[in-house]
C-alpha cells in the first residue's frame, strides 16, 4: 500500500520515525513532516510567506522517502499531494508524543493533518500514544501494524477519519481495543505568569489536565487512562443540525 506520513511533532520526533520504520518493510512510505514542532496548532495553513520542502533522510528509515517542510501539518500534507507528486492510499498522521483525546483534537495539529487528508477523500488515520516521553513508540508501532486492517475495514467511502490512541504502557500491558466518544477535556483557565526584567509580564498556558472521568464512562479518555487502544471515528462537518432545523422557523426571511 501507498501510505503518506505526516505529524505535528517534527520530521525527525520518535514516534514519526518509529511509525516509518514499522512500515516500511510491508508498504510503500512516503514523509512529509515540519521541520519544528507545530504541536496545537490546529488546521493552520501558512499564508504570509513561502514555505521550501526539503529531501532528507531518517535513522532506520532506508526505504522511505522523507522531506521536511518549514510549516504546518496541513501546509505538509498539501505540499506532498498538490506538489511533490505523491499519490496514497491511505494517509497517517503520528505517532503524536502525547494523547489526542477528547476536545484536545479541536487543536490537534496531528488531527487537523489526517483531517485535511480526510476532506480532500483520503482514508486517514490520526495516531497518538499518551505520554509526554519517548517511550513505548515502537510498541505502539508494531500494534498499529497488526491492527491496520482492522483499522482500514472501519472506513468507507463517506466515512473515512480515524483517530487512535495508544496508552503510556509497553504492548504486553494493552488491554484491548474500546471504541470512545470523545471525552471534554478541561485545563486551568489561568496561565502561568512570569515578570521579565524589564517589567514586562509574560504568559505562558498550564498542560495539566483537570478531567474527571467516572467509572462507567465510556469516553476515549476513560479507556486511555484504563490501558485500552482507543479508536473514534471523527467528522469535519461542524453544522448543528438539530440546531439549524430547531432556528429555522425564528430566523429565516426574505428582504423586499
Amino acid at each position: 500500500m501507498k501510505i503518506l506520513i505526516v505529524n505535528d511533532d517534527g520530521y525527525n520526533s520518535a514516534g514519526i520515525i518509529a511509525l516509518a520504520r514499522s512500515l516500511q518493510h510491508e508498504h510503500e512510505v512516503f514523509l512529509c513532516a515540519p521541520l519544528e514542532n507545530q504541536s496545537a496548532v490546529g488546521h493552520g495553513l501558512t499564508l504570509r510567506r513561502e514555505l521550501s520542502a526539503v529531501r532528507t533522510e531518517l535513522p532506520g528509515c532506508e526505504a522511505v522517502t522523507a522531506y521536511h517542510v518549514n510549516g504546518t501539518p496541513v501546509d505538509c500534507l498539501r505540499i506532498a499531494l498538490g506538489n511533490l507528486g505523491f499519490e496514497p492510499e491511505l494517509v497517517l498522521s503520528g505517532i503524536n508524543q502525547a494523547p489526542n483525546l477528547g476536545t484536545d483534537i479541536i487543536s490537534s495539529g496531528t488531527v487537523a493533518g489526517a483531517c485535511e487528508a480526510a476532506m480532500l477523500g483520503y482514508n486517514a488515520i490520526a495516531v497518538s500514544r499518551d505520554g509526554f516521553d519517548e517511550e513505548y513508540f515502537d510498541d505502539a508501532a508494531a500494534s498499529f501494524l497488526e491492527l491496520l486492517p482492522s483499522l482500514l475495514r472501519c472506513m468507507t467511502a463517506e466515512k473515512h477519519l480515524l483517530n487512535v490512541n495508544f496508552p503510556h504502557t509497553p504492548r504486553a500491558q494493552y488491554r484491548g481495543v474500546r471504541t470512545g466518544y470523545i471525552a471534554m477535556q478541561q485545563y486551568p483557565l489561568r496561565f502561568m505568569e512570569r515578570i521579565t526584567d524589564d517589567g514586562k509580564i509574560l504568559y505562558k498556558p498550564r498542560s495539566v489536565k483537570l478531567t474527571a472521568v467516572a467509572d462507567g464512562d465510556t469516553s476515549d479518555e476513560k479507556y486511555v487512562r484504563d490501558g485500552y487502544i482507543t479508536v473514534t471515528p471523527l467528522i469535519y462537518d461542524y453544522t448543528d443540525y438539530g440546531h439549524m432545523a430547531a432556528i429555522k422557523q425564528g430566523i429565516e426571511r426574505d428582504f423586499e
